[in-house]
Order: structure tokens, then C-alpha cells, then sequence
């Protein structure tokens, strides 16, 4: 029985380890970015030069009640040595519209 207990023990720490943080974000690959995401990025990051192509350097999502889709894109030069930004867009349950967070510039991870 001891041995029992301690296999179930073993098991839940292992399922726990493997398990998605509840409310934190998860990493998605960049070509995962969904279109209507991007574009409200890149118009949110180049305004009036809409139709300029945005580097995407890395995405996330965070389930909350809607979607937080945060967007890390190159400004300048590469993803990793160039000038980087960060975005969230907080998409609403339903797809009831899109709420476009603070643009902040932040250091590249190289």
C-alpha cells in the first residue's frame, strides 16, 4: 500500500510538472500569430506605414476571459540584436473586438 501511495504521489507531481501554469502565459510558435492579431499589431506599431511587413520575434497567449495575445516584434534589425517591442492585444470572449495595450520597447534576448 505504501508503494501504492507513493507511485500516485510520483504520478501528480509529474502530470503537475508537465501542466500549463493557470492564468500565466503560454509560448506559441510566431507562425501561430492568427491574422487578425498581426494586423492590429502592425497597425498599432507602424500607424500610418500599415502596410509595412512586421518581424515577429516571439508570441504568447494567456487565457483569461477573452485572450491576451502578446506580441514581441523587431523594430529595427534582428530579433536578436536589434530594437524590440512588445505589445498585448486583449482579445474579447466571442470575438466581441480587440483592445490594444501599451507598445514597450524592451531589450533583445540573445
Amino acid at each position: 500500500e505504501m508503494f501504492v501511495r507513493a507511485l500516485a504521489a510520483l504520478l501528480l507531481l509529474a502530470a503537475m510538472a508537465n501542466a500549463q501554469i493557470l492564468g500565466g502565459f503560454t509560448a506559441k510558435k510566431v507562425d501561430d500569430v492568427p491574422s487578425h492579431i498581426y494586423d492590429a499589431v502592425r497597425t498599432a506599431a507602424f500607424e500610418a506605414e500599415s502596410n509595412k511587413l512586421l518581424n515577429v520575434c516571439s508570441y504568447h497567449t494567456q487565457v483569461v476571459a477573452g485572450v491576451n495575445h502578446a506580441v514581441t516584434y523587431a523594430v529595427s534589425g534582428s530579433c536578436t540584436d536589434g530594437e524590440l517591442a512588445r505589445v498585448v492585444i486583449y482579445e474579447k470572449l466571442g470575438g466581441a473586438g480587440l483592445e490594444v495595450g501599451e507598445i514597450v520597447a524592451i531589450k533583445a534576448e540573445s
